[in-house]
């Protein structure tokens, strides 16, 4: 079949034809979260039209509680008044043609796992990094969706119960300790304090914190240390519950390379039980921004996905 896939995060929404596993007429826009539903659905529309016509059925991975079965957004902290929407029912009329959805980052796990660098590992977890933080698990060689159909929302479990509020009206998530907009807002309570070149961008982001720690930045070492710490944390949690042999770290911040990659890793080996035992890898995502749109169109393999 010829999938139109979709990837809808807090930010952008990324649409594509797949073909037989590739990716064609990659387009990129934003996603007006602050909009309400009607201004991000008119943008998911806008993304899809293009590709229409050559499509067979829509495949859609979202941010958020995702109902799969009944096609329903149950509530998504990053989309703005997203509560109780049925999406799949409101393209179906639209486009005349089946439409399927799933959360975002069990799409990307799909397509990383199908296609990138999780394929042939039969348990995987996969973290990704963005405006929220999300995750997905591969276990025994099946997608785990759990009873409702919300396994995985890995950024909202509590790392510090009495931390600080986090975007889901909760507190002390992980999230809201390496997210992209708490990334930021650390550097900047740091570059308030202390020297560092970060201070010369108007405009600041995990990518550019990231280039700058590379290059020696002390702020920017400091910040990446912490997130890296965090993550640890959140990973080492995972690895006891599900003990994967493989972890996969997605989203831009997966570019950082050691700055993110070595505090990751060393406090995996401190907190970990019996971390010399286990066999696991920690590595970050293959596929970019073709992850989510691949893993989307593979709704409609039956053999893969049992959304």
């Amino acid at each position: 079949m010829k999938i139109v896939g979709v990837d809808i995060g807090g930010t952008n929404i990324k649409s594509a034809l797949v073909v037989n596993g590739r990716v064609k007429g990659l387009k990129v826009i934003p996603t007006y979260s602050n909009r309400g539903p009607e201004g991000s659905i008119a943008q998911i529309i806008k993304a899809i039209e293009p590709l229409i016509k050559e499509g067979e059925g829509i495949g859609i991975g979202i941010a958020g509680l995702i109902d799969s079965k009944l096609g329903v957004v149950r509530t998504s902290p990053n989309l703005k008044g997203w509560n109780g929407i049925p999406l799949v029912k409101i393209l179906t009329r639209k486009f005349r043609m089946p439409v399927k959805i799933i959360n975002d980052v069990d799409a990307i796990c799909l397509g990383e796992w199908y296609y990138g660098v999780a394929r042939g590992y039969k348990n995987v977890f996969l973290f990704t990094i963005g405006t929220g933080v999300g995750g997905a698990a591969i276990c025994e060689g099946k997608l785990v969706l759990g009873a409702n159909g919300y396994a995985g929302e890995l950024g909202h479990t509590i790392i510090n119960f009495n931390g600080p509020k986090c975007a889901c009206g909760n507190y002390g998530c992980l999230e809201r300790y390496v997210g992209a907009r708490y990334i930021v807002r650390y550097a900047r309570r740091l570059i308030k304090k202390r020297a560092s070149r970060l201070s010369r961008y108007k405009e600041l982001s995990p990518a550019i914190i990231a280039q700058e720690a590379k290059r020696g930045d002390t702020v920017a070492k400091q910040v990446f240390a912490r997130v890296g710490f965090y993550l640890g944390i959140g990973i080492t949690n995972i690895i006891a519950l599900f003990d994967p042999d493989l972890i996969v770290i997605s989203g831009g911040i997966s570019r950082a390379g050691r700055v993110l990659f070595t505090p990751i890793r060393k406090t995996v080996q401190q907190r970990l039980l019996g971390e010399k035992f286990r066999h696991y890898k920690i590595v970050a995502s293959s596929l970019g921004d073709e992850a989510g749109i691949l893993g989307a169109s593979l709704l409609f393999n039956k053999k893969v996905c049992p959304a």
